[in-house]
């Protein structure tokens, strides 16, 4: 029977405890924090989500920088169903994701054969086509004046009317979500993912379909981006086109580097920490500025990204007691 590594148990029960003690810190947050708070925290979860949903599409190589289209399909398709036909907010937020995955499969299923920039192109491209399209379609979409009115989101026909009860859906989201890519990842297919990412042209000689594979991938995060999207639109209750451009799309993509592609934990980590950080800047040109030179820094400082930083520290230390020098023996 295989021993197991010295300190392995003990590390994952140390990760157990600090995410349980953070989920029951996020929900102490209503009782004790203000409206702002809660709000300004479910945009986080949100956020986190996004970052999250991307990484299969990372994991295979794929540089995508067009999440925030399919995060516009999911808001638009699950609030126009919710406001003119009155469905349920389970199965509006459920279409608004299968939507987006089937319009995934549809993007994906040329611009998978491209590869590197050429493929980041495509990305790039569909994300302004899917804005033009929301600003352009007025009678649907309101255009350039909004889309308001979305329903509030609802549970077994009781309807959140608060934001405290809204922010737990967006946790209970976020969780599931989380619980769910960490498991894809963890698995098999999460191994083929990797294989592909790491050397294409050795995981397709041992059988390995890399078109397939990474269209699914693809697919996946496009369908989490859609459940994002859906809940962001019940949860402002109001749409604008511009707010899904490029600036949101090159923001999830910095959500990874910044926390870290090396490990599962950093677009959690990576979303969190500028999510916060950039709150004061939001909606204004030094926020494009605050992401630039975030990444400038991780690329330059820590090119593994914040999760690298306790390790950084760790070894800093060790190496400054190794050269400290040791006192001289007394005569």
């Amino acid at each position: 029977m295989p021993s197991k590594t010295p300190g392995q148990a003990p590390g994952k029960a140390i990760i157990a405890i600090v995410i349980a003690v953070l989920v029951l810190l996020a929900l102490l947050v209503p009782p004790l924090g203000g409206d702002y708070y809660v709000h300004l925290l479910a945009l986080v979860f949100t956020n986190v989500i996004l970052a999250a949903s991307l990484r299969p599409s990372l994991t295979c190589g794929q540089l995508n920088i067009g999440h925030s289209g399919f995060m516009s399909i999911g808001a638009y398709t699950s609030a126009l169903l919710a406001k003119h036909f009155g469905l349920p907010f389970e199965l509006s937020l459920l279409s608004g994701a299968i939507v987006a995955a089937l319009v995934g499969v549809v993007i994906g299923y040329p611009a998978l054969r491209l590869r590197g920039v050429y493929f980041a192109m495509v990305t790039v491209a569909f994300v302004e086509v899917i804005r033009l399209i929301a600003q352009i379609w007025v009678p649907l979409t309101r255009g350039m004046s909004g889309l308001s009115g979305v329903p509030k989101p609802n549970l077994l026909g009781i309807t959140l009317t608060t934001k405290a009860s809204q922010y737990y859906l967006a946790l209970g989201l976020m969780l599931l979500i989380l619980a769910i890519l960490y498991k894809l990842e963890r698995s098999r297919l999460g191994l083929i993912w990797r294989s592909i990412g790491m050397a294409d042209p050795l995981a397709q000689s041992l059988g390995v379909n890399i078109a397939a594979h990474k269209l699914l991938a693809f697919m996946i995060g496009c369908f989490f981006a859609g459940v994002a999207g859906a809940f962001y639109a019940h949860f402002i209750r109001f749409l604008f086109p511009p707010e899904f451009g490029f600036l949101m799309a090159t923001n999830i993509l910095v959500y990874n580097y910044v926390g870290g592609r090396g490990h599962f934990v950093g677009a959690i980590v990576g979303a969190m920490f500028l999510s916060l950080l950039s709150e004061p800047f939001r909606g204004s040109a030094y926020e494009t500025i605050f992401f630039s030179i975030a990444m400038l820094l991780t690329i330059l400082f820590l090119p593994g990204g914040l999760i690298t930083l306790p390790g950084k520290l760790a070894g800093l230390r060790s190496w400054r007691a190794a050269s400290a020098p040791s006192p001289s023996p007394a005569g």
